[in-house]
């Protein structure tokens, strides 16, 4: 990690500190979530830090809203900030959610490989949407202008900037299921209904983890 890259990291890090929970997780583990751009990741693994003792969430547009703010590329060097503060949560006794799509399997590979050298879990979480649901999800989620801060960053424009060419943009996530071996779900949920029937589920997953 070069110097520049490494002060992003830093700071990305020392923003999470301020957010550590009281009392940490009984069980360190990781969770990824693979999802379509509008099916409700960023609900699902809020509502998983909410529910589970010692989970913190590892927010992949705050670490776009700090490279941006560096000058820098997104691509790898998110993911490479990211690992760097989960690494430090395992290893301090907390579980980390990430909310960035899981569908690119060298990513996947990468965090499974940083499971592996802590001795922990890494469980794959999976949406099930339409493409009609996850567009009506992303008009109104986007219906404001974002703070374009650490906790509100999006990096598109407008709600008609994110779903332009949304099929185009979820082809990885389509593609994931043609993998061989398919990768192992922890859990499936759809996602149909409404935010509370969705929360709900999120909330039985949250249980079922816990008790791993």
């Amino acid at each position: 990690m070069d110097e520049k890259l490494q002060k992003v990291a830093e700071d990305f890090f020392s923003r999470i500190k301020e957010k550590l929970p009281v009392e940490k997780a009984d069980k360190q583990f990781i969770v990824g979530i693979v999802g379509m751009i509008g099916s409700g990741r960023t609900l699902l693994a809020k509502t998983l830090v909410e529910n589970i003792k010692g989970a913190i969430l590892i927010c992949a547009n705050s670490a776009r809203f700090l490279l941006k703010e560096a000058g820098m590329s997104w691509g790898e060097n998110v993911y490479a900030v990211l690992l760097n503060t989960t690494e430090w949560l395992v290893k301090n006794g907390y579980i980390a959610v990430y909310d960035g799509n899981q569908v690119d399997k060298d990513r996947r590979e990468a965090i499974k490989k940083l499971a592996d050298k802590l001795g922990v879990k890494y469980y794959l979480l999976k949406i099930i949407t339409s493409e009609e649901t996850a567009e009506r999800y992303l008009r109104e989620k986007y219906s404001q202008p974002p703070k374009n801060t650490f906790e509100d960053f999006w990096p598109g424009t407008d709600a008609e900037d994110i779903v332009r060419n949304l099929h185009e943009r979820n082809k990885d996530f389509y593609a994931i299921d043609k993998e061989d071996p398919r990768p192992e779900f922890f859990a499936e949920i759809e996602n149909e209904g409404t935010i509370e029937e969705f929360k709900q589920k999120a909330i039985e997953v949250a249980k079922k983890l816990e008790s791993q």
